[in-house]
């Protein structure tokens, strides 16, 4: 099988793109341990010192897990993306949102430091209109990005943003004309080339610390793996999957 995801590195940035555009470049299990060994790399080569994170093509950022995959298949230690359930990863990492990022790949989006957007982007969390719950990081840390009532909403719909409404709530930090998102990701990763190594990774520990205490992620964490083993076997989450790939309207039973 070709590459999953495809890295190139020069001058300090690492860059990691998703490289299934056929399925809107949605991620695998395989995908993920590619990706958390990816990150286990980038953490310990000190040649490299920021990473952008993007998807092949002009649709897709990110579509999330393919409903393809057999949802009983593991998933790294790390967690979804290699990131969800990482600790110590203290540099920085950027989103450049080349398309749509839905589902899992709006959660690994959030997982970043700095998310640039394509004008034509879109964001959404549209996991419990196929049966699951956005269990990658989404309806842990949404809550604590945008207002209570705009995260709930966006939850409990599955409701998309566009680019301009994401940045407009804080959620994106630049809009990039159509096009231009590596670019413009690869300026705010020059920007932080000119910083001190040390301080960045100090200044990312000290701010992720403060925003998300180890105790109270640990608790998250744990009742999100509970969940993610409670719904894999569950009437619904089939139900979802078998929808989707019939082209009907689910009928969900609860269970």
């Amino acid at each position: 099988m070709a590459n999953l995801v495809r890295t190139e590195s020069a001058d300090g940035i690492l860059t990691v793109t998703l490289n299934r555009p056929e399925t809107l470049n949605s991620l695998t299990s395989e995908a993920c341990f590619e990706l958390s060994d990816i990150f286990d790399r980038y953490e310990n080569d000190d040649e490299l010192r920021v990473a952008i994170i993007t998807g092949a093509g002009d649709r897709a950022f990110c579509a999330g897990h393919d409903l393809a995959d057999d949802i009983s298949d593991p998933m790294p230690a790390t967690g979804w993306a290699g990131l969800s359930h990482r600790s110590g990863l203290n540099k920085p990492l950027i989103a450049a949102v080349n398309g749509l990022a839905l589902g899992g790949g709006w959660e690994l989006a959030m997982l970043c430091d700095v998310v640039i957007a394509d004008a034509r982007a879109s964001f959404g969390l549209p996991e419990p209109k196929v049966g699951f719950v956005a269990l990658g990081g989404g309806a842990r840390l949404l809550p604590h990005r945008v207002p209570h009532h705009i995260a709930m909403g966006l939850i409990l719909t599955g409701r998309k943003l566009s680019a301009q409404d994401a940045a407009n709530l804080g959620l994106v930090n630049e809009v990039s004309p159509p096009g231009k998102v590596l670019d413009t990701a690869k300026q705010w990763a020059e920007d932080m080339l000119t910083c001190s190594p040390l301080a960045l990774r100090m200044s990312k520990q000290l701010a992720m610390a403060s925003a998300d205490p180890e105790i109270l992620r640990e608790q998250l964490q744990t009742l999100e793996i509970k969940m993610t083993e409670e719904l894999s076997g569950s009437q619904d989450a089939k139900e979802g999957m078998a929808a989707f790939k019939e082209k009907r309207p689910p009928r969900w039973t609860g269970r």
